[in-house]
């Protein structure tokens, strides 16, 4: 690995760039979260519509995520991570300028683009930097930066629009994409090994029409039912093509993506079990602004300052849990973390109210990100550690398609309780958007009560591979 050719100052710095890298694809993904309600009211769109925002971030993200490991195999690292950011900046630009919101959609989509090749790179350039007992701590680091976005995010979001106009949150990260970029230029190396290998064009599009088309489908279950024609047309095409895209990978010597590791038990599990820690993750943070602003009628500063202590509560645990996870492995950890989440969203189910006070709501979701925290980065090295090292690639590649796919399915069926009972934003009242809110969190703590009885089939010592 080249990796070990570089100075120790070097290492560091590349690990830096990779994580700062991250942490803006991250906080791009809840940056627009306080501004819904004014992109709502600006294009005439309702909740639906505007959630598409975060859901075609995250579809792009799934879609794109299948192909990385063979652009890591194929592309040098510096190479591979200046598309990746250009793709990110272009996407930027888009959105700043959108004069339409199909138009802010599709730069959305480009800053997913680059987001799908990042993220999986990212993870990738840390297990090969860190060894493997020390892989525990180096996810942890990773979990802290990126989980900062969130918590800096939302708040930073609501005082830019109260004050100034939504496009002001891509006037803030378009210069911050260009320095990263000049940063991989001038100090990124080659950290990876390069292979031969083929990219098989039949099984891209496969994916793209598997997972959008059933995205689409469940997106638009909530406003039109199961027997609309579109909504059947997207179910069947999205399941068929998916279906032929696995076949596909199992009967390729070399696929895009390899569902073989899903063939070892712990990782199959685990994947599984990150995608129910990541739909709660991604609802609940994207449902308490809203129920502030839109429930309680409290400013968008205020729907951005209410997820603020509980993100920094997510980053601090994850690197927390990353080294309790060195020490005892992921089963204990997980366990916990589903109670704190089940406790809580049943919590938000039972006491969330058009008055109830602010530091009650806060409290509640420091313990649900605590609880996200203890799960995410715990369970995936513990999944990743379970492969030998010349599958890391297509592990980080099958979780983390597994997660946004997954995630955005969930969010999509979690939300669209919101959106059935405020009946869309032109005849929304508070009370509507709050039995919205109170239902979908019910759903949310069936999510956590099913993963909590799942990780009660983890093993309870650390996993590592057989094979190097």
């Amino acid at each position: 690995m080249n990796a070990t050719n570089l100075s120790r100052f070097h290492r560091r710095l590349i690990v830096a760039i990779t994580l700062s890298a991250s942490f803006l694809s991250v906080l791009t993904q809840f940056l627009l979260i306080t501004a819904f309600p004014k992109i709502m009211n600006e294009f005439a769109i309702n909740s639906t519509d505007v959630q598409w925002l975060t859901t075609g971030y995250m579809l792009t993200i799934a879609v794109l995520i299948p192909i990385t490991a063979y652009f890591i195999d194929t592309f040098k690292t510096r190479n591979l991570m200046m598309s990746a950011m250009l793709l990110f900046l272009i996407g930027t630009l888009i959105c700043l300028v959108a004069p339409s919101f199909p138009i802010l959609l599709v730069g959305r989509i480009f800053q997913g683009m680059g987001s799908g090749i990042m993220i999986p790179l990212m993870q990738t350039i840390l297990f090969l930097m860190y060894p493997r007992e020390k892989r525990g701590f180096a996810m942890g680091l990773a979990g802290l930066v990126i989980n900062v976005a969130p918590a800096v995010g939302p708040p930073i979001s609501g005082v830019l629009v109260n004050y100034f106009d939504w496009r002001a949150l891509f006037l803030l990260t378009l210069p911050i994409a260009a320095c990263i970029l000049l940063l991989v230029y001038l100090y990124m190396r080659n950290v990876t090994e390069q292979q031969p290998t083929n990219i098989d064009l039949l099984s891209i599009l496969l994916s793209s029409v598997g997972f959008g088309g059933l995205l689409y489908a469940f997106n638009q279950v909530e406003g039109s039912g199961f027997t609309d024609p579109a909504t059947l047309a997207g179910l069947t095409a999205g399941a068929v093509a998916l279906a032929l895209f696995v076949i596909r990978q199992l009967r390729l010597q070399v696929p895009i993506l390899e569902l073989r590791v899903l063939k070892v038990p712990v990782f199959a599990l685990v994947a599984f079990i990150s995608i129910l820690a990541f739909s709660l993750l991604i609802s609940t943070e994207t449902m308490l602004p809203m129920y502030v602003q839109n429930a309680q009628q409290h400013s968008a500063f205020l729907g951005g300052l209410i997820v603020m202590p509980g993100a920094l509560t997510l980053a601090v645990m994850s690197l927390f849990a990353g080294n309790l996870f060195d020490k005892y492995g992921g089963k204990i950890i997980a366990l916990i973390g589903f109670v704190l989440l089940s406790i809580s969203t049943l919590g938000f189910h039972f006491i969330l109210s058009l008055d109830t006070p602010f530091i009650i709501t806060m409290v509640l979701f420091m313990m649900a990100m605590a609880g996200v925290g203890l799960i995410n980065m715990p369970i995936m090295t513990a999944g990743i550690n379970a492969l030998p090292d010349k599958l890391i690639p297509h592990g980080t590649a099958v979780i983390n398609t597994a997660r946004q796919f997954g995630g955005s399915l969930g969010l999509t069926f979690i939300i669209s309780f919101i959106s059935s009972a405020a009946a869309g934003a032109e005849t929304m009242q508070p009370a509507n958007y709050l039995t919205g809110v109170k239902t979908a969190f019910f759903v949310a703590f069936l999510f956590a009560i099913t993963g909590l009885f799942l990780a009660l089939f983890l093993e309870k010592k650390k996993q590592s591979a057989g094979n190097r």
